[in-house]
């Protein structure tokens, strides 16, 4: 790692984490599609009660919010953001996505709710982080 971004290796890591997050998230959906014999390329119907629907969902929310992510770190770390908020901030919002998806699979709507609303601010702050940035 260059040595620039060295005080940023564990928001690195955890943007990596967050990608293995999303492959597994893939391979849950798809796994419950096999094993209900669901048609591949054909929309999911269902509600939450389905799980189905809600690992389908999970990784739908990821894909909405991954670039996002991305690009919201990666701005605070070019800007030479703070390295141990930032750092401290990526972790939360990929803890918040990890407890968005258990969440979603286990249908506790009020803890998904609540782990999206901190990971929208986690960004919030993630971004303020970057102007603050000298």
């Amino acid at each position: 790692m260059t040595e620039a971004l060295q005080p940023y290796s564990s928001s690195v890591l955890a943007l990596g984490v967050l990608g293995l997050l999303y492959v597994a998230q893939l391979a849950i959906a798809d796994i419950s599609g096999i094993l209900r014999k669901h048609t591949p390329g054909t929309p999911v119907a269902g509600n939450h009660d389905d799980f189905l629907f809600r690992a389908v969902r999970a990784h739908a929310n990821t894909t909405e919010s991954i670039g996002a992510v991305i690009l919201i770190a990666g701005f605070a770390i070019l800007r030479g953001g703070d390295p141990a908020w930032v750092n401290g901030a990526v972790w939360l919002v990929l803890a918040c996505r990890a407890a968005h998806t258990l969440s979603y699979y286990l249908d506790l709507r009020p803890l998904r709710t609540v782990a999206f609303a901190v990971g929208i601010v986690a960004l919030v702050a993630l971004f303020a982080l970057g102007l603050q940035a000298p």
